[in-house]
């Protein structure tokens, strides 16, 4: 059972987190591969901060190289994008140099579906810097307004669930339309005038967006997988009624919404900033999966008894480590872990993006999430998501804590 207490107002108080156990049946969760030396009761009573406390440099976790230009070029591109934003005073901040970042004080006081704006030249350039490290010599171009899908993104925004509007209204300053980019989307984070992680934006790929849920959840699934024999995936987001380009983009959304809330709320820390690992490091959702590995980042151990989920490398497609068939075996065993589904085995941070994204779409708007795997046209196994078959109930309540709904 997972309890949490408040302390203060919502926005900025206390979160108490009180964790009896993993929550995670014993036949599914860590007891049978947990460390040495760990135990269960060593999650009791962690505190997590609503607005961050200053940060302090340890090693980050994602291998991003170039760390140093890489935040420059972010900052550059923060400063003009909150300027775009409406921000309420936008400034270079002083502050040490660990934190230093761009300051605002409000978010945006326009509605959040009026936050839909082209990538401006610096989010473009900060991109295409991202792709760069990520070996792709790609520079997106900004999507026109006038792209059909922008009226199907204002509709699903103003449509979220209220306390989802609500949080995203506080956090998320700003969402950038682009076309023709390497992935889906992406997110990064706004710190605040004390050097804190307070929110962050996103920017959508509208080419990558333009299909179908189904067809875009199919995707991004299959190509963690280079085609072998028969096998084939496929992933099931909407019924057929509203299998559109809307639910693609709802639960892209979601799932980036994830991550900027991630950072606001204080779940974890910035992925490409070593100064806020430490939040990540004692960060109660984050113990829930994932453990210390004593040089500076995290390890599964569930990763750690079952290797395969280590060599996933999605958006690799033909050139992906694993083949297709391997993925009757992967399900079955990704089914005895507390992970949302196969995307948030790569780290903390898509991790509890994927958790945020399923528990909404699943427990708050009643949408399906099943993977089917078929050898030819015969099913030979399907996945639901820990969150539906309830066998990681402590993300389940951290999520609903945030939301302010009851589990």
């Amino acid at each position: 059972m997972v309890r949490f207490h408040r302390s203060g107002s919502h926005a900025d108080g206390l979160l108490q987190v009180t964790q009896d156990g993993f929550g995670v049946p014993p036949d599914r969760g860590f007891q049978a591969v947990e460390p040495d030396g760990v135990v269960q009761s060593d999650l009791n009573l962690f505190d997590i901060h609503k607005r961050n406390s200053p940060n302090q440099g340890v090693s980050g976790q994602r291998d991003i190289g170039h760390a140093g230009r890489l935040r420059r070029a972010m900052l550059r591109g923060l400063f003009a994008l909150l300027a775009l934003c409406g921000a309420a005073e936008v400034a270079a901040q002083t502050v040490p140099p660990a934190h230093r970042g761009i300051q605002f004080q409000d978010l945006p006081a326009r509605p959040l579906e009026e936050r839909i704006l082209p990538a401006p030249a610096p989010v473009l350039d900060l991109v295409h810097r991202y792709n760069q490290l990520a070996g792709v010599d790609l520079r997106p171009g900004a999507a026109s307004m006038d792209h059909p899908l922008v009226p199907l993104l204002r509709a699903m925004l103003r449509s979220l669930p209220e306390p989802v509007y609500r949080l995203a209204s506080r956090h998320l300053a700003g969402v950038f339309l682009v076309e023709r980019n390497f992935g889906s989307a992406r997110s990064e984070g706004l710190w605040d005038a004390a050097g804190r992680l307070a929110g962050g934006f996103m920017v959508l790929n509208l080419t990558a967006l333009s299909r179908p849920a189904n067809a875009w959840a199919t995707l991004r699934e299959n190509s963690a997988f280079h085609t072998d024999g028969d096998t084939a995936i496929e992933v099931v987001l909407e019924p057929p009624a509203t299998n559109t380009p809307e639910g693609a983009l709802r639960f892209l959304f979601l799932h980036e919404l994830g991550h900027v809330l991630g950072m606001g709320l204080g779940v974890h820390g910035h992925w490409a900033v070593p100064e806020s690992f430490p939040l990540t490091l004692r960060s109660p959702f984050v113990r829930l999966s994932w453990r210390p590995d004593g040089s500076g980042g995290l390890h599964s151990p569930w990763k750690r008894s079952f290797p395969l989920l280590g060599q996933l490398r999605f958006y690799r497609f033909e050139a992906a480590p694993l083949p297709r068939s391997a993925a009757p075996l992967i399900y079955a065993r990704l089914a005895r872990t507390g992970f949302p589904s196969l995307y948030g085995t790569l780290d903390p941070y898509e991790d509890f993006a994927e958790t945020f994204a399923l528990y909404v779409h699943t427990r708050i708007l009643g949408k399906p999430y099943t993977v089917v795997v078929r050898d030819g046209r015969r099913v030979i196994g399907t996945y639901r998501s820990c969150l539906q078959s309830g066998s990681c109930p402590a993300k389940a309540a951290f999520v609903g804590w945030l939301l302010g709904t009851r589990e």
